[in-house]
């Protein structure tokens, strides 16, 4: 009996227990259910926390990015271009005549350069100054950096080689995730007997896209450009447009002044004669006409922008920007003619020497701001004048 009794606690106790342990790991199954479902709900709160925050880092990047394309067909037109271009409509115009109430409220809180639909023609006829050119590159993939749509042309004599367009294809990406921005580039092969008549052929394309595009930009392969430049000009242009109003506002340009460095001669700059260069300085070496007043720069004669505004003396810049509404209007203008192409103006006696300059000169200024022809007014802001100067690259002009 006392071991039927002793066997009898035993089981009871045993039993005790079993259940005992059924109830703790229940317990443990429910707080660790608990805790789990806890860590979803922080998690998806700071996921939504940070979309809202930057959409960025919770969605896919688009990368606005087409690989570079060479056209090497040398009967290519200046309309030849091997990579397809924005379509037309659609076009937000970045100048006051065409700013309605909407896009001022939708624009007001982003950059003057999100969004802007930016043409580039570049002409470079050989591998000369290749390094300069690629200087010129990265401002503009700075400016898709910026938020801008670039297309960049390249006129060109040369047949780029495939491990250059690779090179290019691999270092001009531009991973900007917004829609808006973007960069494209393409190569349009000219034969080399154009010579200097390289730089026509940005013209006929600039009217041939122009309801695609908010900015035209044309310049030589050794201007380095920045965003900076763009949002500058953009401004001023602006301005202008709100103190003369559309129409009178097309007799005027903003513009741009190239500057170089003054280093010293006949020395190599390493770290053993980086002090050669501490007494180095901007020089504007087409403008040191002496007193400024005179020689180098003139005021502008219109009473309503000759507070904000001068001119230059020699109005040659390499380069000239231009939005549609100008240039639709330099189209019709007495005398100017901005979309027909032609030669540089040749001296009586010796039609082969010019008389105001080689096509190059006249094709980026002269013919724009040439009082015999379009007789526009080169316009450079007084208080802004360094955002509108540019590097000359090849730093071969002062000496």
């Amino acid at each position: 009996m006392a071991i039927i009794a002793k066997g009898h606690h035993h089981t009871a106790s045993s039993t005790s227990r079993s259940k005992t342990s059924l109830s703790n790991i229940r317990l443990i199954l429910l707080l660790l259910t608990s805790f789990l479902f806890g860590i979803a709900i922080c998690s998806a709160l700071f996921l939504w926390q940070a979309h809202l925050t930057d959409p960025s880092l919770t969605t896919l990047h688009h990368v606005n990015h087409i690989p570079v394309n060479a056209n090497i067909n040398a009967n290519d037109n200046a309309n030849g271009i091997s990579q397809p271009l924005p379509p037309k409509g659609g076009v937000r115009y970045h100048s006051l005549e065409n700013q309605d109430a909407s896009d001022s409220s939708s624009s007001s809180s982003s950059s003057i350069l999100d969004g802007l639909k930016v043409l580039v023609t570049i002409a470079s006829y050989d591998f000369m100054q290749l390094p300069h050119l690629e200087e010129v590159l990265d401002g503009f993939q700075d400016l898709c950096y910026a938020g801008s749509m670039v297309d960049v042309v390249v006129h060109t004599t040369v047949i780029y080689p495939v491990a250059v367009i690779d090179m290019l294809n691999d270092r001009m990406r531009c991973n900007n995730p917004s829609p808006k921005a973007g960069l494209t580039m393409t190569f349009i092969l000219k034969p080399s007997s154009v010579r200097l008549h390289l730089v026509d052929f940005h013209r006929t394309m600039f009217y041939d896209r122009i309801d695609q595009y908010d900015l035209f930009v044309y310049t030589e392969d050794d201007i380095r450009i920045t965003p900076t430049t763009i949002a500058a000009y953009l401004h001023e242009t602006n301005r202008v447009q709100s103190l003369l109003g559309p129409v009178r506002s097309t007799d005027f340009n903003v513009g741009i002044v190239r500057y170089e460095y003054d280093f010293p001669e006949n020395v190599v700059i390493t770290d053993k004669t980086r002090h050669a260069t501490e007494n180095v300085t901007r020089v504007y070496w087409e403008h040191l006409g002496k007193p400024i007043f005179e020689k180098a720069v003139k005021r502008v004669h219109d009473p309503t922008l000759a507070p904000y505004y001068v001119s230059m003396n020699l109005h040659h810049q390499g380069m000239y920007l231009a939005t549609p509404y100008q240039l639709k209007a330099w189209k019709d203008r007495k005398n100017c003619e901005f979309d027909r192409v032609r030669d540089r103006p040749s001296a009586k006696n010796n039609p082969s020497q010019p008389s105001e300059g080689t096509q190059r000169v006249w094709m980026s200024s002269q013919m724009l701001y040439g009082s015999k022809h379009c007789a526009v007014t080169q316009l450079l802001p007084v208080e802004n004048f360094g955002q509108l100067t540019v590097l000359h690259l090849p730093k071969n002009e002062f000496s």
